[in-house]
């Protein structure tokens, strides 16, 4: 029998202590029902494209010029719209052995750096993002293949998941702020 993660026993644990109220359990059904459905679904349909095309290669030696592109589309909005809550549910790299060993208060400054760094950063792509989409819209551009889906369409995976990413760094600040860390619960 395998060993728990301790890191995802954390994060179940840190997920189950937060007081739930009635904005938040709404966001928790949009997170887990809508959303993650949604990109599941997105990367579902990407691999039977992928599936589809490969056998259509290989068994009969036809190419469809609408499959790659398509795949690509559906693969970036399956990680666009996941990215946020995968990162909430403790599913990135973090360098534990480096910040662990240091003082309280050196990973309490270490805690807000990256939450300042990654609201900045999900806030200016989100801000970049929207000017393309509305750059792409404006001009009318369409994908380069004769699918001809508005480009502006596609990219709008950026800002919306830039801004959902966005909402990770937010909690991770009102957490901060309670005096509690994203990873490490606060030694009392």
């Amino acid at each position: 029998m395998s060993e728990p993660d301790p890191l995802a026993a954390h994060a179940e644990a840190h997920e189950h202590s937060r007081p739930r109220g009635a904005l938040a359990r709404f966001l928790g059904f949009l997170e887990e029902r809508v959303i993650l459905n949604l990109a599941t679904a997105l990367m579902l349909g990407a691999m039977g494209l992928m599936f589809y095309e490969a056998s259509s290669r290989t068994l009969v030696s036809e190419s469809h010029w609408w499959a790659e592109e398509s795949v690509r589309f559906l693969v970036v909005w399956s990680v666009m719209l996941s990215l946020g809550i995968a990162t909430r549910k403790g599913n990135y790299v973090r360098m534990g052995l480096f910040i662990d060993a240091m003082p309280r208060s050196v990973q309490r400054a270490a805690a807000w750096i990256g939450c300042i760094a990654g609201l900045l950063f999900s806030v200016m792509v989100v801000i970049a993002g929207t000017l393309g989409v509305i750059h792409l819209h404006r001009v009318g551009m369409q994908t380069e293949s004769n699918l001809d889906l508005p480009l502006w369409i596609v990219r709008l995976a950026l800002p919306i998941g830039a801004a959902l990413y966005a909402t990770y760094f937010i909690g991770v600040a009102f957490d901060l702020l309670r005096g509690r860390d994203e990873v490490q619960p606060i030694a009392q």
